[in-house]
């Protein structure tokens, strides 16, 4: 239906024209003006649906059809109000060239993430400075007053060829290198408008104005109409799945988004190298904002890239100590012991010196949890796993929770003597929490340590050790509970 009263538009467009020929050039007009707006509307209108994620890219898409409107506008004034047969009025050539300019920040910022706000600056900088040099580009061949010569005017002409086949350009490569359905869809329709555009503009601008018919009001401007509300149909269709056989592959995906906000300097470039040689001055001075652009933004997008592998980094390393710590608890977990216990294992290996193993169990602890109850018994581990911790006094040193209700403590470089001092003092540190534990003959919660100490020799294991300080453990149950039992000592 929509494709029939857009069709039905340019038929009505092309036969007022000609059944009307005294007021063509009003009519003309009329239809002309109404086109882009209607295209802005229904830019709008996408916008809307689809929410703020790419409201941007319409929001710009609709500005660029308004500064296109304008200038049909201003170019109505001209020829309808003030009479001016000049094909190239320089007020209206201006707004059309500015049409391109949210095109081209479109695609280089839309759909590319993580930009930070010296970015955007830049690219706003960037954006302006192109809109000024189109400004500074249009007015080196025109006036206000229009153009001096059909020279000019064929300059002028070449100019909006080089700046829609840009466009055109640009907004296939973001639409081929689109990976997610609303980028794809807004790029493909904004590179459905710029492609139509280019080639009726072309057309339009070096057959019609310049050769069949000079002035608006023939049967002609039916085809400007068509990238328009091409534009407005476009915009109606909801995106759907991307083909395999068209889907982009990641590389390409990659370097697009990359790239991609890297296309305003090379716009702002464009422009001014073609201004050199009308404004040898300002062309210099454009040329050094697009370098100084560029290079701000690869230092920024490096810096970024280093905070990125840093955060990574942190992130692995956070990951990593979040693996190797017991959840309830905060100590190591069992895999931290493993760990934990095969390195010093080496170490003492290597350089003969002496480990010693505590193993800590919770005395009665199942009857603790029955007559407490389990977030009671929760809290008993982490209060008695807290005690253990404060009883090192060794960076080197490593309490873990063994499984359950009980521990291990880890202390490299340290003797027989030195261990059965720790095991002391854990009990003591436990004792003195004073844990109320009405189901355990000492009225409190109190742990029973076994302990072992060994210097590795070749052939020697450490669950050699871990066996050795387990049976000390089961000692000091077996012997009242409450104490410290220790098993092998070597040296």
């Amino acid at each position: 239906m929509m494709v029939l009263l857009a069709i039905g538009f340019i038929l009505l467009h092309v036969v007022l024209v000609m059944l009307i020929p005294a007021h063509a050039i009003v009519v003309s007009y009329a239809f002309l003006i109404a086109a882009p707006l209607f295209a802005s509307a229904f830019a709008i209108r996408r916008c809307m649906i689809e929410g703020f994620a790419l409201s941007q890219g319409w929001i710009l898409a609709a500005l660029s059809l308004i500064f296109w409107t304008l200038g049909m506008v201003f170019s109505a004034r001209q020829d309808i109000f003030l009479s001016n047969s000049n094909q190239v009025p320089g007020d209206s050539m201006l707004l059309y060239i500015l049409f391109g300019v949210p095109i081209s920040y479109a695609t280089a910022v839309v759909g590319v993430y993580s930009r930070s706000r010296l970015q955007r600056g830049i690219d706003a900088v960037l954006v302006a400075s192109l809109g000024y040099l189109y400004f500074a580009l249009t007015f080196s061949w025109v006036t206000l007053r229009g153009s001096p010569d059909e020279f000019s005017t064929r300059m002028v002409a070449l100019m909006f060829d080089v700046e829609n086949a840009f466009l055109a350009i640009t907004t296939l490569i973001r639409f081929f290198a689109a990976d997610m359905l609303r980028q794809r869809h807004f790029f493909g329709t904004l590179a459905g408008l710029t492609l139509l555009y280019a080639i009726t503009a072309a057309y339009y601008n070096h057959h019609v104005a310049l050769d069949v018919s000079p002035n608006i009001g023939s049967a002609y401007d039916g085809i400007v109409d068509v990238p328009f509300l091409a534009f407005a149909l476009m915009t109606l269709r909801e995106p759907s799945r991307i083909p395999k056989a068209i889907n982009p592959p990641p590389g390409l995906v990659r370097f697009v988004r990359i790239g991609s906000p890297l296309l305003l300097s090379l716009a702002v470039l464009t422009i001014s190298l073609l201004l050199l040689h009308r404004r040898f001055n300002l062309g210099v001075a454009g040329i050094l904002v697009a370098v100084f652009g560029y290079g701000l933004r690869s230092i920024l997008s490096q810096v970024r890239q280093i905070e990125m592998e840093d955060e990574l980094r942190s992130d692995r390393t956070a990951l990593a100590e979040l693996a190797l710590r017991d959840s309830l608890t905060g100590v190591g977990n069992r895999r931290a012991f493993e760990e934990a216990i095969e390195k010093e294992w080496r170490v003492a290996l290597r350089t003969q010196q002496s480990i010693s193993l505590l193993l800590v169990d919770i005395d009665f602890f199942k009857q603790y949890n029955d007559r407490y109850g389990h977030l009671a018994g929760d809290k008993c581990i982490r209060d008695i796993a807290a005690a253990l911790h404060a009883a090192l006094q060794r960076p080197a040193d490593l309490v873990a929770r063994y499984g359950g209700e009980e521990f291990a403590v880890i202390l490299p470089g340290t003797s027989s003597s030195g261990a059965r001092e720790v095991a002391t003092r854990v009990c003591k540190l436990v004792r003195q929490l004073n844990i109320p534990h009405d189901n355990s003959p000492h009225g409190r919660a109190t742990v029973s340590v076994g302990t072992s100490t060994v210097t590795p020799s070749e052939g020697t294991l450490p669950h050699e050790l871990i066996a050795a300080t387990d049976r000390a453990l089961y000692d000091a149950k077996n012997n009242g509970r409450n104490r410290v039992e220790q098993g092998i000592h070597t040296h």
